[in-house]
């Protein structure tokens, strides 16, 4: 504790008053007669009073603080975060070891249902070599070489049969295999994404835990010399001290007060995706477009399994499949890409030069070749994306090897030509976004946002490109929600990303880990909101996502 100071003025004085208005200097009762004469001043014990009371109030608030706030603790939280994901490793494991269990008796029933077969096959010909053989012992010799003939051309017929039987059931078996192992690889990402929300989480939680204690630290600090200058008689430091623990009490306060997340929240972790497999319902091959419409149902295009004819689907959202569309053609391998473009229609453009609108009330389909219209369309060239610009109705159709972007008006007639920027090699996939065009440069392995005026597009900004690991990722496939977000698929040959951005790109908001097989993106409208609907190049598989919030 301190002693009351001496006079500022008279040393041999001890200070009886103290001066506001020259900054609380310490002074005599001489100084009241001399320079401090018509100065702010006031008593040391009616000071030391006030600041005490200050102090005893805000003390009282930060009690109070203490008994309102009951919060879980870290180790709680830490603790019951992991109980919860234990627990959803386990559903995890549980739920795909029952599928898992579900296709090993279905290929346990094919077994033996094989084995069956194999024994009917082998008793049939017993009894049929039997028949035959006493046939023969009934004849006389000369008609031997003409039942063996018969038994001969018999058993071929048999073995045909079952054959055909064999195949179809092996064909099964291949596919029920399949199936398991996209199990496998679902239950790996899944559980890698539990084990990755624990990690973050606990990072927050000890964040948290390490800021929690420093601030009892402080305020058990704060009580202790407040507790001792309270109940002291020495007034000149309670003058002098209880300033500065005012000030240290109200930063305490803001710390208490400031806001963090909940520990319960942090607590808790997620699985949410759904999945169709549409492959034994139609002839697909290859998808290499998607899109949605805003009743619910969803398009795909592609080749189909003889890579001689391409295709286009209608699927709902439960996965069944409502119209089909066999578009033969006479390339090999004919790419096909799809837009949606009005309430009944759907754009969409085949390799090599196909423009064409599908009409989804009764599946007519019209085409033409855009070479038949544009000379500059060269015979190398092939479609390699389509684009509708809703506002307009346009149809916006880009090819590999230029960068040139032809535009056609809902009836299919060209208007014009909207050459990209020269920093562009060739568009592998664009969308229309807010009255700009997003472009995926996969070859640049950049993405872009560029202006749709006039014949020369201009540069407008380029996508903030992730932090992948390595520097083999392209875009390939872009989309945007209604609320202005991006949607990005990242692929390198080993790994494939959902990267969501800003309106104009400069921002990655969050990134996800998908199948490598991923190859297109889109936006649904369903009646829990927009979903993110991507779909993969050859397993044939739609997957449903929640629209990724931004952090």
């Amino acid at each position: 504790m301190r002693d009351a100071p001496r006079c500022n003025t008279h040393p041999e004085k001890l200070s009886e008053l103290y001066c506001a208005t020259c900054n609380n200097l310490p002074v005599c009762m001489a100084c009241t007669y001399g320079e401090h004469k018509g100065h702010n001043l006031h008593e040391v014990k009616a000071l030391a009073k006030l600041k005490k009371e200050k102090l005893a109030k805000q003390l009282k608030g930060l009690e109070n603080i203490g008994k309102d706030k009951k919060p879980m603790t870290p180790a709680q939280a830490k603790e019951k975060l992991i109980l919860n994901v234990n627990t959803q490793k386990e559903k995890v494991i549980k739920m795909h070891d029952e599928k898992n269990q579900k296709i090993m008796t279905e290929i346990q029933n094919i077994e033996e249902r094989r084995l069956q077969v194999k024994w009917e096959k082998q008793s049939r010909e017993k009894k049929m070599f039997d028949s035959l053989r006493r046939g023969k012992e009934k004849e006389i010799q000369r008609v031997k070489k003409k039942y063996d003939e018969i038994f001969e051309v018999k058993k071929i017929e048999i073995n045909d049969s079952y054959q055909a039987r064999e195949s179809s059931l092996e064909k099964e078996l291949a596919k029920l295999r399949e199936k398991r192992e996209r199990f496998d690889r679902d239950k790996k990402e899944l559980l890698k994404s539990i084990e990755a929300q624990l990690n973050e989480n606990v990072k927050i939680i000890e964040a948290m835990s390490e800021h929690f204690d420093n601030i009892k630290k402080r305020l058990e600090t704060l009580n202790l010399v407040s507790s001792s200058i309270l109940a002291s008689d020495n007034n000149w430091s309670a003058v002098q001290c209880i300033p500065d623990m005012c000030t240290a009490a109200s930063n305490l306060m803001k710390d208490l007060t400031k806001e963090f997340p909940e520990l319960t929240t942090l607590t808790d972790v997620t699985v949410n995706y759904k999945q169709y497999y549409f492959s034994k319902r139609n002839p697909c091959q290859y998808v290499f477009g998607i899109t949605s419409s805003g009743d619910g149902n969803f398009f795909i295009s592609g080749v189909t399994s003889d890579y001689r004819a391409s295709f286009i689907i209608v699927i709902d959202m439960n996965g069944r499949m409502l119209k089909e569309k066999i578009l033969n053609t006479r390339k090999f391998g004919p790419d096909r890409y799809c837009k949606f473009l009005s309430q009944h229609k759907v754009a969409s453009v085949c390799q090599p030069n196909e423009i064409g609108l599908y009409d989804v009330r009764d599946g007519s389909y019209i085409k033409k070749n855009i070479s038949d219209d544009i000379n500059s369309w060269s015979k190398n060239r092939n479609v390699t994306c389509v684009a509708t610009d809703p506002v307009n109705n346009y149809i916006l159709v880009g090819g590999d090897g230029g960068r040139d972007v032809y535009v056609f008006n809902d009836e299919l007639n060209y208007l014009h030509i909207l050459t990209l920027p020269e920093l562009i090699k060739w568009p592998r996939d664009i969308t229309v976004s807010d009255g700009h065009l997003l472009v995926c440069d996969y070859d640049g392995k950049k993405c872009f946002v560029t202006t749709m005026d006039g014949l020369e597009s201009k540069l407008v900004g380029e996508f903030m490109k992730p932090s992948l690991g390595g520097t083999k990722f392209g875009p390939i496939s872009v989309c945007s929600d209604k609320n202005g977000f991006v949607y990005v698929l990242w692929k390198s040959p080993s790994q494939c990303y959902i990267v969501q951005y800003n309106h104009d790109g400069s921002q990655v908001l969050t990134t996800r880990m998908l199948d490598v097989d991923t190859s297109v993106v889109t936006v649904v409208e369903t009646s829990q909101g927009e979903k993110l609907l991507v779909a993969t190049y050859y397993t044939q598989t739609v997957y449903l996502y929640d629209l990724m919030a931004e952090d």
